[in-house]
């Protein structure tokens, strides 16, 4: 009898909270919703006067006991639940479901971070309330570094320190390390990650372009320009510039790379004794090639043991089809998983009419790696003036063929470096953004500028993904989530104690 009442005393809550949720979820009044209230109410009257008829009223010295006992394991479990969350407030793991790893910053971004070696405090200007987005970004780069803090500031609250920082607009960040300050207002991981390698850089590193015998320009905006691989370069926080070495006939001294983008006519006569003597002290020389360059710029890379073929790389796997690429732009899905560039490295690349880059047998000292090689279905093909496409047996090299490599060699306290690439075209504007033709070009130049901490899958896009829903299914996913399993829980508690006690 005991029981039954137990449920009667149970569908007594249920049912008027069943009316009144149903009343608030779509707004309507309607007449079952009266009978689940009045037949509650009623059950809940029954149980409430059964229970006081034959209510006990001593309490046995066992009751106490189990009470007691009750009690102190209430204790012990809420003690270990405030353990729990006060060790989980400092070291925890967050975890990213998203498609895409949205909220998840880039690897070039954690690197940065990593790597701090000063403080680094960021002050976001927004009005109260209006800064949830930010903080959420900033959260991320604060989780990832200790190093790194942010305060919010309203303009509106404190206009002297708005004014101090000279702060024009809600929104707006500004990053300092030390005497260093940078101001972003287009706030994105991109933006922000720039800023702070911005301001912990100790100098800028300069980045010129050959120029003088017919080189791609890093300020042409055609297809086959280089204006947005000069672009990326800056937003690196580097600086680019161009030279012509018959005029100043000695590489700039402030010059930490120099990029040779396919010349087209001969070097004249001692630019390439002046190049490889810089590089021989330390310098650092990336030459982008195609299968027409001149004689006497193969001799150069041939210099530093990389063999430049007169060849064009065939690709017949058909994997380049997929992106409606022919067989003369090979795709490369394999690079070399131990060097800085291409470690980690899973995206594809490709090489729109390519030369071979063969590293020498005899190394002379100079470490040499291949890094990019096509697929095993692709060849070296020496016949390609003809304009036919075939593999010729004991005339072509069959693949994997390499179409870039990087020879290194240490100079004293300095590392002389050459990067040949058999293929300019993977880094101009018409291929610069195509998978991971950008990414592989940027690896490159920070590793011989050494600023390996931007060598990375640089910060991704984010696409606008919306769960849309209506105010029923608010208030619907409200009381389930806030009030239904919660109040299960506790009528399950009482329940189960009920049990026990009676045991």
């Amino acid at each position: 009898m005991k029981q039954k009442m137990n449920f009667v005393g149970l569908a007594g809550l249920v049912l008027p909270a069943a009316a009144l949720i149903a009343y608030s979820i779509g707004k309507i009044w309607d007449w079952w919703h009266t009978v689940l209230l009045v037949v509650g109410l009623a059950l809940l009257a029954w149980f409430v006067f059964d229970y006081y008829k034959n209510r006990e009223k001593e309490t046995s010295g066992r009751a106490v006991k189990q009470g007691a006992n009750f009690a102190v394991q209430a204790l012990i479990v809420v003690a270990i639940i405030a353990m729990l969350a006060f060790v989980s407030t400092r070291r925890h793991y967050r975890l990213d479901l998203t498609e895409g790893q949205l909220y998840s910053l880039s690897d070039q971004t954690e690197k940065v971070l990593n790597n701090l070696d000063r403080d680094v405090v960021i002050k976001v200007f927004a009005k109260s309330g209006e800064a949830e987005g930010l903080s959420d970004l900033l959260d991320e780069y604060s989780y990832r570094s200790a190093r790194l803090t942010y305060e919010v500031i309203d303009p509106d609250e404190q206009p002297q320190i708005a004014k101090q920082y000279d702060v024009r607009q809600y929104g707006t960040l500004v990053v300092e390390a030390g005497a260093k300050r940078e101001t972003v207002t287009k706030i994105s991981e991109a933006n922000l990650t720039n800023a702070i390698i911005k301001v912990t850089r100790d100098q800028d590193k300069l980045i010129y372009f050959l120029t003088g015998h017919g080189e791609r320009s890093p300020e042409d905006k055609g297809p086959q320009g280089l204006e947005k691989a000069a672009a990326a370069i800056k937003k690196e926080n580097h600086l680019v510039r161009t030279f012509n070495l018959v005029r100043r006939r000695q590489v700039p001294d402030s010059a930490t790379v120099v990029v040779m983008a396919a010349p087209t006519s001969a070097l004249a006569p001692g630019e390439a004794d002046s190049l490889a003597a810089w590089v021989d002290k330390g310098g650092k020389l990336l030459m982008l090639l195609d299968p027409d360059t001149p004689q006497d710029v193969r001799d150069l890379a041939e210099r530093f043991k990389l063999t430049v073929g007169h060849d064009v790389v065939i690709d017949a796997s058909g994997f380049g089809q997929l992106f409606g690429a022919g067989p003369g732009m090979p795709l490369v899905q394999s690079y070399d998983k131990s060097h800085a560039i291409t470690k980690g490295f899973n995206v594809m690349t490709f090489f729109p009419v390519t030369a071979s880059v063969t590293p020498a047998k005899d190394k002379d000292g100079w470490a040499v790696t291949a890094l990019c090689k096509t697929s095993p279905q692709s060849w070296a093909d020496v016949d390609f003036a003809s304009g036919e496409v075939s593999f010729d047996e004991g005339k072509d090299r069959k693949g994997p063929i390499t179409v870039a490599a990087i020879s290194e060699k240490k100079t004293g306290n300095k590392k002389s470096m050459v990067a040949v690439f058999g293929d300019v075209d993977f880094a101009a504007n018409g291929y610069f953004g195509q998978q991971g033709n950008g990414d592989l070009f940027l690896n490159t130049v920070n590793y011989m500028a050494e600023e390996e901490d931007q060598i990375a899958i640089r910060p991704k896009k984010v696409e606008d993904s919306r769960l849309t829903m209506t105010p029923a299914d608010v208030t619907t996913l409200f009381y389930l989530v806030v009030i239904t399993i919660p109040l299960l829980m506790v009528i399950l508690g009482v329940v189960f104690y009920m049990k026990r006690n009676r045991d």
